[in-house]
């Protein structure tokens, strides 16, 4: 089973019952009526209509440095895994509000999995119960991220650039090139944006400036828009029992990848189903992906070795 095969997710998840805004439900009454989330970078605005519409109001403690997990421009490295770092900041939240409930939320961006020339983003959050340390995760993938950067010597070659990433409304960030430095972040108006590149052309050995966007999300409308849509997503699973002992959070958590070849009925890496299952005691369900789908030969080891 693939624990992470997120990009094969969708068919199911339209056909999941919508029962994030029955408030009166019995679902509802069993999640934390409040819950902390940990972010110092606006995430609260994305978020808080989907988990306001399950009844959980969302905490936002003012003096939590989440950068202190770990930066997009590389200034902290993040240490371990998305989860791992989301999970820090879930815990730090509920500590510093005195919560049960913490939730964290991570981005990671870079080149497409299947189609390395292209970029893709990867948007996780995670409901951490701090007396139980159960864990609820949900990821979603963007494959149109607003995620890029142009090496300039001057600021005349980078016009087409920052017209397609709807610069200001997109904000940008400026580094030297060689000199490991930056010059500014959040960078949202041409004034600005002009004195950073002719600083960072004076400073780089190569006479070069980087802009690239800011991938912070209150700086980035893109990840405002998946992290709100992924928020959704997840209040559905949040108000989805597990039909055997009643927790919330249960839902899809990968794949069966074993669909079989059409020619010779040899199975092949394609998934054949979904895989449904509960945080707390363990149950899986099997969802078959299509009735009676079965491979092409072209994806066959047997076939076309």
């Amino acid at each position: 089973m693939k624990s992470l095969g997120l990009f094969q997710t969708e068919n199911y998840r339209a056909r999941e019952v919508d029962a994030a805004s029955k408030l009166t439900s019995p679902i509802c009454s069993s999640l934390a009526s409040q819950a902390a989330l940990g972010t110092m970078h606006g995430k609260a605005a994305a978020l808080l209509p989907s988990f306001a519409n399950i009844g959980v109001d969302l905490v936002v403690p003012n003096d939590l440095d989440t950068d202190a997990f770990g930066t997009f421009t590389g200034e902290t490295k993040r240490q371990g895994t998305m989860l791992d770092a989301a999970r820090a900041k879930a815990r730090a939240a509920a500590q510093l509000t005195g919560l049960t409930i913490g939730i964290g939320s991570e981005g990671s961006y870079g080149p497409h999995p299947f189609v390395p020339f292209i970029p893709a983003g990867r948007e996780l959050l995670v409901w951490h119960d701090t007396r139980s340390g159960l864990d609820i995760i949900d990821m979603m993938i963007d494959e149109t991220p607003s995620f890029a950067h142009r090496d300039i010597k001057e600021i005349a070659d980078a016009e087409d650039f920052l017209r397609a990433i709807d610069f200001p409304d997109q904000a940008l960030v400026v580094s030297a090139i060689g000199a490991e430095l930056i010059l500014a972040k959040g960078i949202r108006d041409q004034s600005t944006l002009l004195d950073a590149t002719r600083r960072a052309i004076s400073l780089s050995p190569t006479a070069q400036a980087r802009l690239q966007t800011d991938m912070r999300a209150f700086m980035n409308p893109r990840r405002m828009v998946v992290i709100a849509k992924l928020g959704e997503r997840f209040a559905k699973r949040l108000t989805t029992l597990c039909p055997v002992c009643n927790h919330p959070g249960w839902g899809w958590v990968g794949t069966r990848d074993e669909l079989c070849c059409s020619a010779c009925g040899c199975q092949t890496q394609l998934p054949s189903h979904d895989v449904m299952s509960c945080v707390a005691c363990h149950a899986e369900q099997l969802v078959e992906r299509s009735i009676g789908a079965e491979a092409d030969p072209t994806f066959c080891p047997s076939c076309n070795p």
